[in-house]
């Protein structure tokens, strides 16, 4: 679980969000299956624009390509009539199954990415609109089940 809140910016190569919403794991067993089940709570300017992956180790699973505007999801965008970077969180919830390959005791790191066709600022755990303690804040999380080879 993630309360930590930060900005950054979403640029057209993978992007981590600030704080980061990743961690290790240690398999207990050899070739096992993960899924990993990610909740990001925040805010960005051009919501529909932006797209999230899963890394392994730095590199992105499940998908068939690496463009800047492929991915596994989006944040859903939840005020319709325009644009408002000021109270309107998104939060995106996101499932996958990663078949790694895994060694028994060999540490796998997994990480919520994001990537857009333009730099779009984000807000991790928080809205854009300042005090942020004047509007909505939550929690973001990581989740990552071993299931036996």
């Amino acid at each position: 679980t993630i309360s930590a809140q930060g900005s950054t910016t979403i640029t057209t190569a993978d992007t981590a969000p600030n704080p980061s919403i990743g961690m290790s794991i240690t398999p207990k067993g050899n070739g096992s299956l993960f899924r990993i089940d990610v909740r990001w709570f925040g805010e960005t300017n051009g919501t529909w624009e932006i797209v999230a992956h899963i890394h392994r180790d730095g590199a992105r699973i499940n998908e068939a390509n690496t463009l800047s505007y492929h991915g596994l999801s989006v944040p859903p965008t939840t005020f319709g009539g325009g644009i408002d970077n000021a109270n309107t969180p998104e939060i995106l919830t996101l499932s996958t199954l990663d078949k790694t390959g895994s060694t028994i005791g060999t540490s796998i790191n997994f990480k919520l990415m994001f990537s857009a066709d333009t730099n779009h600022t984000m807000w991790t755990n928080r809205c854009f609109h300042t005090p942020a303690n004047m509007y909505e804040t939550g929690i973001s999380e990581i989740i990552i089940t071993e299931i036996g080879a």
